[in-house]
């Protein structure tokens, strides 16, 4: 449980487990540790925490809940079983709950700002 929420939400900012892991002062063999099924002390638990901004018993799967643009989201399922989940539904659509689901997708969009965070460059 904690190596998939670790992967996804390295996965959510872009960025590869090992990158993360030194940003916070870990090595690449603690990582594969983890990958393995090995789990964070509790000190390096609180630091992934932080750098994620999310709870510890989100990582340790404890709650369900992450907190994005300020809202609790459950989350279920990784960002990649969604992902697959979704694609497998949209292939079962014919064209009218295509245009439905486009709909509501922009919807959803447009009324709680879903969308993904995408970074500006500030040009000089």
């Amino acid at each position: 449980m904690f190596w998939e929420r670790f992967y996804n939400l390295c996965i959510r900012n872009g960025k590869k487990p090992n990158p993360v892991g030194k940003e916070v002062g870990l090595s690449s063999g603690i990582i594969s540790k983890w990958k393995n099924g090995g789990i964070p002390n509790g000190e390096t638990l609180m630091k992934l925490a932080r750098y994620f901004n999310v709870s510890t018993d989100y990582l340790l799967g404890l709650s369900p809940y992450i907190q994005i643009n300020g809202e609790n989201i459950k989350m279920e399922y990784s960002d990649e079983l969604l992902k697959k989940k979704i694609t497998e539904n949209i292939s079962k659509l014919n064209n009218e709950g295509l245009i439905r689901l486009s709909d509501y997708s922009q919807d959803l969009v447009s009324s709680k700002n879903y969308e993904k965070e995408v970074e500006i460059e500030n040009e000089i």
